[in-house]
């Protein structure tokens, strides 16, 4: 059974003085997208630049983003004066802009009709925001706001001395709609700083340990404890610590290539404060190069063979961005479905974006897909790119290399010269934040094989060397705990120097 969300108008009122001195003027908004009523984001601005919320709506205040969900209508009771109102609804639809001058004791209408610029749904691709932390209650409407097919809220937050929580909600689908389901059978280990990053489980009907020690267990116990319930574990984003370790032993299924650190007015650029490997160059510091950080990362661990899907999540609820501000498309390869959602994710049928939307195929093929290299092959590359603003560049990526800057619309004859992966990225201006967008891998294995780089794995069995020297036994609650965790890291790197051979 879908679960039912009112239609009913909302009407708000601001308990402020001036309505005490009677001093006011009504605002009576209706949101719609293609003259259909619907549900959207809305900013509303004083003259003066200050945001006012709704009342009574579901509202979000972080940092530089302050803003209500309006269900179809809203009458807002505001002092005389000139407001600026903006309506958003997603990644799929512009976003609309109108002032308006309200008169003491006056009414004013104002339309706000939100035109849809690219239906993802209808090619095949549909949305999800990997990693929400929003009230279980609300998701129902803030999907449907954002237009975000797939919405798993995380409901236990474990690590960095948090509170044990209860257990899971009984019930773990809430169908919105045909095309939007919540989830909420879903938990995140986070241990910043001394820890070694985080990992998100989803669809794990058990919860994991309510309060693990900063350093143990390591993350790849739970997510092999999410894996043996039948969940997907995702890597959450490329920085952390714990990564080349879960990815030694395939335990991550997906990885945040576009993730938190980005957001509608900044970028936390700064994240070894929390915890993240260093970064190898001073140029990853600025805005841009800090998303080449994350990709550059991403290709070292491809380099070494694995096969890892991109995924994007916004952390809502913690950092300023709305659910699906980044979000994942997965295409689909049977009818829609929560479950069949994750499979074809699993299966790499993937882009991650916080902004431009991409569909690319290589042969007709969606990314994820693999082809048998042989000499001399060629592949009929189709990248396709709607964008919101100006698009910057689009480009193709070969085995970590770019291998060509192409038109946001294009068919190439694309010549394969040696065995590997290849993906398409692009990206908008940076300014105060940057906008980007990434395939998962196309593979071209030879005899069923990736091609392995030395220096890669090398990179990364010293890194999981080094991490090993950075704990000591007074670290850990006990000498057992302190030598397991020891012996994974050994197997980690050990795993890593065996791929040079």
């Amino acid at each position: 059974m879908h679960r039912k969300i009112s239609r009913r108008p909302f009407l708000a009122l601001i308990a402020q003085p001036w309505l005490l001195r009677g001093e006011t003027a009504a605002l009576n908004l209706r949101v719609s997208t293609g003259g259909a009523p619907t549900v959207t984001r809305v900013n509303i601005t004083c003259e003066d630049g200050k945001p006012i919320q709704i009342p009574g709506a579901t509202s979000y205040t972080r940092r530089d983003e302050a803003h209500s969900i309006v269900d179809r209508s809203a009458l807002v009771n505001l002092p005389p004066g000139r407001y600026t109102v903006r309506a958003e609804k997603g990644a799929e639809f512009r976003g609309v802009e109108k002032t308006v001058e309200l008169k003491g004791g006056g009414t004013a209408r104002m339309d706000l009709d939100i035109p849809r610029f690219c239906d993802m749904n209808s090619r095949g691709w549909y949305s999800g925001d990997l990693h929400i932390h929003r009230s279980p209650e609300e998701m129902p409407l803030l999907a449907l706001a954002e237009d975000l097919n797939i919405a798993p809220v995380i409901t236990r937050h474990v690590g960095d001395g948090r509170a044990a929580k209860p257990a899971f909600p009984a019930k773990h689908l809430v169908p919105v709609d045909g095309k939007h389901i919540v989830s909420l059978q879903n938990q995140e280990v986070e241990r910043l700083g001394v820890g070694h990053g985080a990992v998100v489980l989803l669809n794990t009907p058990q919860p994991v340990e309510a309060n693990p020690s900063n350093l143990f267990p390591l993350d790849v116990e739970f997510c092999r404890q999410a894996r043996r319930q039948g969940g997907f574990v995702d890597g959450e984003k490329p920085i952390w610590k714990n990564v080349p370790v879960n990815l030694a032993f395939g335990a991550l299924d997906s990885i945040g290539v576009v993730n938190n650190h980005f957001h509608p007015h900044d970028v936390w650029v700064d994240a070894e404060k929390w915890g993240a490997m260093e970064r190898g160059s001073p140029s990853y510091e600025t805005i841009e190069w800090f998303a080449h950080w994350m990709m550059d990362l991403y290709y070292s661990f491809l380099n070494c063979g694995f096969r890892i899907p991109v995924s994007a999540g916004s952390a809502s609820g913690v950092m300023s961005s709305w659910p699906g501000y980044e979000r994942v498309y997965t295409h689909l390869s049977g009818p829609f479905s929560y479950e069949q959602w994750f499979r074809d994710l699993k299966a790499g049928r993937s882009f991650a974006t916080n902004g431009p939307l991409m569909r690319v195929f290589v042969n007709g093929r969606p990314p994820g897909a693999d082809f048998a290299f042989r000499k001399g092959m060629r592949v009929d590359l189709s990248i396709e790119v709607d964008v919101q603003g100006p698009l910057q560049r689009v480009e193709v990526v070969f085995n970590g290399e770019v291998l060509r800057a192409v038109p946001a619309a294009a068919r190439i004859d694309l010549p394969i010269s040696a065995p590997g992966w290849l993906a398409v990225r692009c990206f908008e201006p940076a300014g105060a934040t940057i906008r980007y967008a990434h395939t998962s891998p196309f593979y071209f294995p030879l005899n069923g094989k990736l091609p392995v780089r030395d220096a890669d794995v090398t990179r990364w069995a010293d890194f999981i060397q080094h991490l090993a020297t950075t704990v000591h036994r007074p670290d850990y609650a006990s000498e057992k705990h302190y030598l397991a965790a020891q012996a994974t890291l050994k197997e980690a790197e050990t795993i890593y120097r065996n791929l040079v051979k």
